[in-house]
C-alpha cells in the first residue's frame, strides 16, 4: 500500500481583538502578527460609532487562523446615500433599502482611495512615505539617490537634503553627507596630501616614492573614514567616491583613506642606489620567502 503524503498544514496565528479600534490600527495589529494584508476582507455598515471603527470581526478574538485564510472585518461607515436628496433616502420597506445596498458597492471601491487622500500628507514625509515613493520625493529636492542604497539611508538623506544644500562645498556639508551614508563621521584634513612625488636619493620604490603631476596643496584635502577597509564592500567604496565628487568644490583634489589596521609586519622594498642587484642589501622582498624555504 502506497503511503499518502501528509497534507501541508498552513501556519496559524491567534486572532487578536481588533473590535472597537480604527481600521488603520486594526490592520497594523494584524501585520504585527504576520497576517497578510491581502487576507483581510472589509464589510461596511452604518452605525452610531466613529467612522472606520471596527464593529465586528470574524473569526472572533483568540481563534486560531491560518495565514492563508480570509478574515472579515465589519467597519462603520456613513453611506453615500446621505449625499443624495431626501426623497432617495426613504427605505423601500422596514429594514430594506435597495439604493443604500447598491451604493455600498461604490463605497468598497472608493473607500481605500479616500483613506489615501485623507493621509496624503504622509507621502511628503520621508520617514513615513512608502519606499516606492522615495525616488519621486527625492526629485522634489533635486537629490540624486542610488536605487541600491539602503532604504533607511535614502530617507535620512531626503529629509536633510535642503539643509545639506546650504553647506554644499564645505567641510561641514561633506562630513554631514558622508556621516549619513556611512554611519561614522569622517576626518577631513585640508591642505594636505599623502605623497610628495618622485625624489632622488634614499628612495624606496613602492613605499615612499610615486610619480605625480604638480599638486597645489591649497586645493587638496584628505578624507579618512574611521573604519577598516576590509569592512567596506567595493560598491560602498564606489558610492563614497560618488558622494565626494558630488559634494566637493569642483577645483579641488581629494585622497580617500580608511583607518589603518595595526600590524607587526615591517614593510621592505626594492632598494635603488644602496646596493648592487643580487649583492649586498639590494633585493626583492617576497613575503613567501622565509629562512626555512630560501635554501630550497
Amino acid at each position: 500500500m502506497v503511503a499518502q503524503p501528509r497534507p501541508i498544514v498552513a501556519r496559524t496565528i491567534r486572532m487578536p481583538e481588533v473590535k472597537g479600534i480604527l481600521l488603520e490600527n486594526a490592520a497594523l495589529m494584524l501585520r504585527n502578527v504576520d497576517f497578510p494584508e491581502r487576507g483581510i476582507r472589509l464589510r461596511y455598515e452604518e452605525d452610531y460609532r466613529p467612522e472606520d471603527e471596527v464593529i465586528a470581526q470574524d473569526p472572533p478574538p483568540g481563534a486560531l487562523v491560518a495565514v492563508d485564510e480570509v478574515i472579515t472585518l465589519t467597519v462603520c461607515r456613513r453611506s453615500l446615500l446621505h449625499h443624495l436628496p431626501q426623497v432617495f433616502q426613504k427605505s423601500d420597506r422596514p429594514g430594506l433599502h435597495y439604493l443604500r445596498d447598491f451604493l455600498w458597492i461604490f463605497d468598497h471601491v472608493f473607500a481605500d482611495l479616500e483613506r489615501r487622500i485623507g493621509h496624503i500628507h504622509r507621502y511628503f514625509d520621508p520617514l513615513e512615505t512608502p519606499k516606492e515613493f522615495l525616488p519621486w520625493l527625492a526629485g522634489w529636492v533635486a537629490l540624486a539617490i542610488d536605487q541600491e542604497w539602503p532604504e533607511e539611508k535614502k530617507r535620512k538623506l531626503i529629509r536633510q537634503a535642503v539643509e545639506l544644500y546650504g553647506y554644499r562645498g564645505t567641510v561641514r556639508g561633506l562630513k554631514l553627507f558622508l556621516s549619513l551614508f556611512t554611519g561614522v563621521e569622517p576626518r577631513i584634513y585640508e591642505n594636505k596630501w599623502p605623497y610628495k612625488g618622485f625624489r632622488v636619493g634614499g628612495v624606496r620604490i613602492g613605499l615612499d616614492s610615486i610619480v605625480l603631476s604638480p599638486v597645489n596643496l591649497a586645493h587638496c584635502f584628505m578624507i579618512e573614514i574611521p573604519a577598516a577597509f576590509k569592512d567596506a564592500s567595493d560598491e560602498t567604496i564606489l558610492k563614497i567616491h560618488d558622494i565626494i565628487r558630488m559634494e566637493k568644490p569642483a577645483h579641488t583634489a581629494y585622497h580617500l583613506t580608511f583607518e589603518a589596521v595595526k600590524s607587526n609586519k615591517q614593510l621592505e622594498a626594492f632598494v635603488v642606489g644602496l646596493g648592487r642587484v643580487g649583492v649586498g642589501d639590494a633585493r626583492v622582498v617576497d613575503e613567501s620567502a622565509t629562512p626555512e624555504n630560501q635554501g630550497e
